[in-house]
């Protein structure tokens, strides 16, 4: 299996990265508000809902040996106080970290369970479209695996709630869990016009 692309690992996770440290040291500016574009893709769907697109942030998860640890982690995060500076250090030090990265795997929680549920539950075929202006893009074709036990749903939720704390204690029963296979990638940008990425032919 060919690696995931350089350019897009940087544009996705690295510089999102870069987002959150900003924000840590200089608050919500333009800059830092701009850059989380690469967490919110248009997710791109289509079945028995019609053609549909919708906002959803979007992460890479953990790598299948080191994600038992991570949910113990975030466990223990989830049982403290809600602090938002030490939930944006805590996503930098132990979730935003790349050796922990499985690049071929995206995920997000679905929250409302409208046109997107409707459509993937029937064909589970997706593509994340994202856009950073003024010109940066990324089309990423998926196949889409529904979660709503185990591992994987239990990091998604987890992290949601991390980040977004909720003032009582969800019912993650009702938000399952998309984990994306990533297929191909194509840069959508100005200067490649749609040109694939990932994989290239051999």
């Amino acid at each position: 299996m060919q690696p995931i692309p350089e350019e897009f690992i940087d544009y996705a996770f690295r510089q999102r990265r870069e987002s959150v440290r900003r924000m840590l040291e200089k608050g919500l500016d333009h800059e830092t508000l701009l850059g989380f574009t690469r967490h919110s893709p248009a997710i791109i769907t289509c079945g028995p809902a019609g053609p549909n697109g919708s906002i959803k942030g979007v992460g890479f998860l953990h790598r299948d040996e080191v994600l038992p640890h991570t949910l113990e982690l975030m466990r223990e995060e989830l049982s403290r106080p809600f602090d938002p500076r030490r939930a944006a250090e805590f996503l930098l030090e132990e979730i935003l970290v790349e050796d922990k990265i499985d690049f071929t795997k995206m995920a997000t929680l679905e929250l409302a369970k409208g046109h997107t549920w409707e459509n993937v539950r029937v064909n589970p075929r997706a593509t994340l479209l994202f856009f950073t202006p003024p010109s940066t893009s990324y089309e990423v074709r998926v196949s889409v695996e529904i979660h709503e036990v185990g591992p994987i749903w239990e990091f998604v939720n987890a992290l949601h709630d991390i980040f977004h704390r909720p003032k009582n204690p969800r019912d993650w029963s009702k938000t399952p869990t998309y984990l994306f296979r990533v297929e191909e990638i194509y840069d959508n940008s100005v200067r490649a016009m749609g040109k694939k990425i990932y994989p290239l032919a051999p």
